[in-house]
């Protein structure tokens, strides 16, 4: 997998003052790292070919990603290996969408805690809720910005604090998992991740992802 490298630095100033009406500051700093993520794993815009970067190392579905830049950031991720679509019940046969991608970001100073994001791929209904199923029994809930502005904002779906624990461990035993979600065009998109080599990448990344 190679993703885009942008000037992290820059994405930092981004203006989220507004949504600390809604989000304590923890969950506001996870916010701008997660707004920092999603220019990461942007494939469409023109940057020189210093800008590309390789992951650190891929274990069959997932792949550990560390920056070598300040601040320092650690994750692991997957893309879905299938989308689909559907409104009012009926299939679509194509939508212009980019690929749903789940990531796990390591929390920096604090060993075996993770953060879950879900970039879809296109604007999300605002304040909706996405369902990531593993294995068609568990069941972890994702939620879309109650107020968005920046684009990033608007496509990606953070799970809860209290979920994060639950959602590694669900990870870890799964096969496969489907994320559904909804569209601000109210299309509904089911993506299908797997999850061969999800424990082994984490385990890599707590090797990788130190501050000193």
């Amino acid at each position: 997998m190679r993703i885009k490298i942008y000037n992290v630095k820059d994405l930092m100033k981004l203006d989220i003052n507004k949504i600390s009406a809604f989000y304590s500051n923890k969950l506001v700093f996870k916010l701008v790292l997660c707004i920092v993520l999603s220019f990461l794993f942007l494939t469409k815009s023109s940057f020189g070919q210093d800008n590309l970067r390789k992951a650190e190392k891929s274990f069959r579905d997932w792949s550990v990603f560390v920056s070598k830049e300040d601040p320092k950031m650690c994750f692991i991720a997957s893309q879905s290996i299938k989308g689909e679509a559907f409104r009012n019940n009926q299939k679509l046969s194509s939508v212009n969408r980019e690929k749903g991608t789940l990531y796990i970001i390591k929390i920096l100073n604090k060993e075996s805690e993770y953060e879950g994001t879900f970039y879809a791929g296109y604007p999300l209904q605002v304040g909706s809720k996405a369902v990531l199923e593993i294995d068609n029994k568990d069941k972890i809930v994702f939620f879309a910005h109650p107020s968005p502005k920046a684009k990033a904002e608007k496509d990606h779906a953070w799970a809860q604090k209290f979920d994060q624990k639950k959602l590694v461990t669900f990870l870890r035993k799964g096969s496969k998992a489907v994320m559904s979600a909804i569209s601000h065009r109210n299309t509904v998109t089911k993506d299908t991740f797997m999850l061969t080599g999800f424990s082994d990448a984490l385990s890599e990344l707590e090797k990788r992802c130190k501050l000193n």
